[in-house]
């Protein structure tokens, strides 16, 4: 594989399954950034298509989201998986294995994505200065030094900008305005920081609005459900709540992946989703054969993002189908109802509410999370109304006049 070294990352050629094709053959890259930054840690950024940190590693030849066969060897296996009618999709009596069928396999999206190389290349990557300030912030806070992250932010204007306006906002600010960035750093905090720069860094990967999803509010779900996936994760006891964030932050790229391969469909789903209360993931089912999550994988292959997050975005709505970190899947899983039941949705309010069935969710983290047996769920989303609504005054605040 030819690879050619820019300040992202590695161009490598290839995309669904490292060959430049998917299995299907319909789906090529001749040339693909891989945003480094979205890999979870520095070992992780090395062997970028490996993803070690998860305790279900087994090695990938082992991986059936990665495995070139998987189609003939174990979905030969699976039940059917036909369009499902309008009618079927009323009171979300719809099954749910279809949010979890691989991209490969749905013939829908590779009939759909057929030519539409140039659309997905046109999805940008995240500006290069996010990196280095990610970097300088992924480590013990002791070890942070607040005069280069100063730096490093003064480089990029708009996260400056959007820095120094929080700081002085009535959210955070305690004393005389600031306006130096070595005072919004100290004001805001490290983790503060990480979500005001990764937000800032998103907005620009988004689709200009053209009716269906709006991306303020797009963005604020992810950046919403990121917050809660990692104080749910600490609450638990999983191992690397930062990887949790990450994971609730980028769970439903596909929905940019379609507003941008499939604009007029995209709106209209949404559309309907919106007028009728319906969660968009049946809708996009109903009227495309597939889902977010099927074309969020085929954008986080391309991306060559670990297994373990490829995961969450095809499995976080049905997260019994995880098998390499099934508690990630699960975390982001409940934070994502949570997040949709709180007004930091989609911009509507779904009939039947989405924490009307957490159930399964939560028994799998038990199951992998000891520690979550010594809390309910309900107790969690209870402690978290007042959270909830932080995070809703936060991120209002956040996105007000980009």
């Amino acid at each position: 594989m030819l690879r050619q070294q820019t300040a992202w990352g590695p161009v490598a050629s290839g995309a669904l399954d490292g060959r430049g094709t998917s299995p299907g053959g319909l789906i090529s890259s001749e040339a693909v950034i891989i945003p480094l930054m979205l890999v979870p840690n520095a070992a992780d950024r090395e062997k970028v298509t490996l993803d070690s940190n998860s305790s279900n590693s087994k090695g990938p030849d082992k991986y059936p989201l990665n495995r070139p066969d998987f189609t003939q060897e174990q979905h030969a296996s699976e039940p059917e998986n036909p369009r499902i009618s309008p009618e079927l999709i009323q009171g979300s009596v719809v099954a749910e294995h279809h949010f979890s069928e691989p991209s490969a396999t749905n013939l829908a999206l590779q009939r759909a994505f057929q030519g539409k190389d140039d659309l997905l290349a046109s999805i940008p990557s995240v500006p290069a200065v996010l990196q280095s300030l990610l970097d300088e912030l992924d480590q013990p806070a002791e070890n942070v030094n607040l005069l280069r992250v100063a730096d490093i932010i003064g480089r990029d204007e708009s996260i400056a900008a959007q820095c120094l306006r929080m700081a002085n906002s009535v959210l955070f600010s305690r004393g005389p305005t600031s306006d130096s960035l070595r005072g919004a750093v100290r004001t805001l905090g490290i983790a503060r920081i990480r979500d005001i720069a990764v937000s800032c860094g998103l907005m620009r990967i988004a689709p200009l609005s053209r009716g269906g999803l709006d991306p303020l509010i797009f963005w604020q779900h992810s950046l919403a459900c990121a917050i809660i996936s990692r104080k749910l994760a600490r609450s638990v006891g999983f191992g690397d709540p930062e990887k949790a964030y990450l994971a609730g932050l980028m769970h439903d790229i596909g929905y940019i992946v379609n507003m941008v391969v499939l604009p007029q469909q995209t709106v209209a789903m949404m559309e309907r989703a919106k007028r009728d209360g319906l969660f968009a993931g049946d809708v996009e089912y109903s009227e495309l054969g597939f889902t977010h999550c099927q074309s969020g994988e085929v954008l986080a292959r391309q991306w060559r993002l670990s297994n373990s997050l490829v995961e969450v975005i095809l499995c976080h709505h049905e997260a019994a189908a995880a098998v390499l970190n099934p508690a990630l899947v699960a975390i982001v899983s409940l934070s994502d109802r949570l997040c949709r039941a709180s007004n930091l949705g989609l911009g509507y309010v779904e009939t039947p509410g989405p924490l009307a069935s957490y159930e399964a969710d939560w028994s799998l983290l038990e199951e992998k999370c000891p520690l979550a047996t010594e809390i309910s769920w309900s107790d969690f989303a209870t402690e978290s109304a007042n959270y909830v609504e932080e995070i809703h005054s936060l991120v209002t605040a956040m996105y007000t006049g980009h």
